[in-house]
């Protein structure tokens, strides 16, 4: 018995381990863009900046390698010119992380009882229930760290970024909630999930999944994975 015992938890030891991480984004997209989308091939996009503090940022300037890669891959080009309002887009990014807070889970005890009653075709009745497992334990709690992670992508008309009212043209939110406090690990996976099936349905809120690559798991995340699908 203890032989089984000892193989099924080392079963589930590397279960947990083998056990994908995702990013999950809430995302909400508008734009004014025809239904079918523009014909994004050989338009040219700009990044900038919307604070002195991104314009400084390190990090930032890695965003922007990151949304040029996904833009380009639409058939767009990323403008050259002496200045940005020069292309047919603006692009533009802002991001930050809320948190911690706690996110508390039971898991454990294979012991149930339960006690109710039913009026269906008589006065009264009732009954009641309970269930024992040799292998039962008591239940544990864990209590983790969740944050809160949020970026804006917006498009504009190029022309029109400095001279005149700003003619918004895209505009995605993405929110996703996980384990990981800082936003550079997770910016490419939120990308994603914003610009997936580009430009979307104008006004409309998905919930999209974007598995994190087990190479990248092992590097950046060590922690326990309680459930098959958690939150990176």
């Amino acid at each position: 018995m203890k032989r089984i015992v000892a193989a099924a938890a080392m079963l589930l030891a590397l279960g947990a381990c083998a056990s994908p991480r995702y990013v999950v984004s809430d995302v909400t997209r508008f734009h004014t863009l025809a239904p079918s989308g523009e014909s994004f091939a050989g338009k040219t996009f700009a990044i900038v900046a919307v604070s002195p503090d991104q314009e400084q940022s390190i990090a930032f300037r890695q965003f922007g390698d990151l949304i040029n890669a996904r833009l380009s891959a639409l058939g767009m080009r990323q403008y050259s010119g002496p200045t940005p309002t020069g292309a047919d887009y603006i692009a533009t990014l802002d991001y930050d992380v809320r948190g911690p807070s706690p996110d508390v889970r039971t898991s454990g005890g294979n012991f149930a009882f339960g006690f109710g009653y039913s009026n269906y075709r008589r006065p009264f009745g009732y009954g009641f229930g309970g269930g024992y497992d040799p292998f039962w334990d008591y239940p544990t709690t864990d209590t983790r760290q969740m944050f809160t992670r949020r970026i804006e992508l917006d498009l504009y008309r190029g022309a029109t970024y400095t001279s005149g009212p700003k003619q918004r043209v895209f505009e995605a939110r993405a929110v996703s909630t996980g384990t990981n406090g800082q936003i550079e690990p997770v910016m490419p996976y939120m990308l994603d999930a914003v610009l997936k099936d580009f430009p979307g349905q104008s006004g409309r809120s998905n919930t999209v999944t974007v598995e994190v690559p087990a190479a990248v798991e092992q590097v950046a995340d060590r922690a326990p994975r309680p459930s098959p699908r958690s939150s990176y």
